[in-house]
């Protein structure tokens, strides 16, 4: 038991140099970063996915690219759609997407709701549209999973799916969902998403904190569970993305 423990404290201790290293070494940050990308549109289903899931990527090409945030409800689940619009605001402020630049979709059709399968023809459809307004060059959004596995979020990596097959002037990424004990190891995850893959988007130790004081904008949403998820989720450290390059079959769609 004493052996296994020293060796827990080892692998900690390991993952969290190669974390600091790969945070602070800038060629080694921008080398697993998207090249070309000039005019990104982040499109999420509810105010607060940017920070809870998207972070660290919206903080990587901040540096460079113009952003644009499209967030297709106002999150009124329980009735709070107003209240979370503002919280939005507040937490784009602090990390640093313009307010011009902030895209808040109301449709009828397109609730917040867990149950709630949305119409990938029309969430596509009004992607299509701003995406083509703004001279967007780059889209990214969720996976087939969407991360927590929210039906929302799902129906958004479908829409890109339409979207990537529809418009092939643009480059279309999703965020790679990982299974629960990835998803909370904190920085154990580091190294082993940097060597997996190709496209890794890594927070710096003062822009995590950046994170959570964004996040803490969001106070609505500031549960119990929320608060430890904002303490050891991986999503608020390192974010991997893949492309989405066909469009997905309908035996593809499951939840994870």
């Amino acid at each position: 038991m004493e052996d296994l423990t020293i060796l827990l404290v080892l692998i900690l201790i390991f993952c969290i140099i190669i974390y600091f290293l790969l945070s602070t070494v800038q060629a080694w940050k921008q080398g697993k970063q998207l090249m070309g990308a000039k005019r990104v549109m982040l499109v999420i289903a509810h105010p607060d996915d940017e920070v809870m899931f998207f972070g660290p990527t919206i903080l990587g090409l901040l540096k460079s690219c113009d952003i644009y945030l499209l967030c297709m409800s106002s999150g009124d689940y329980k009735g709070e759609g107003t209240n979370r619009k503002d919280e939005l605001y507040e937490c784009c402020a602090e990390i640093g997407i313009p307010e011009q630049n902030i895209l808040l979709i109301k449709h009828s059709t397109l609730r917040d709701d867990p149950n709630l399968r949305w119409r990938e023809e029309l969430v596509s459809e009004i992607v299509l549209r701003h995406v083509a307004a703004l001279s967007i060059d780059t889209v990214i959004t969720f996976d087939r999973y969407g991360v927590s596995g929210h039906r929302n979020h799902i129906a958004l990596y479908y829409a890109m799916g339409c979207l990537a097959m529809e418009d092939q002037e643009r480059s279309v990424y999703c965020l790679t969902s990982v299974n629960l004990m990835r998803k909370y190891s904190w920085f154990v995850d580091v190294p082993m998403s940097y060597l997996l893959c190709n496209i890794v988007y890594l927070s710096s130790p003062s822009q995590w904190f950046q994170l959570r004081r964004a996040m803490s904008k969001h106070e609505s949403q500031l549960t119990w569970y929320r608060r430890l998820y904002i303490l050891f989720s991986r999503y608020l450290l390192v974010n991997t993305l893949e492309p989405i390059s066909r469009q997905p079959s309908v035996t593809d769609k499951k939840s994870f």
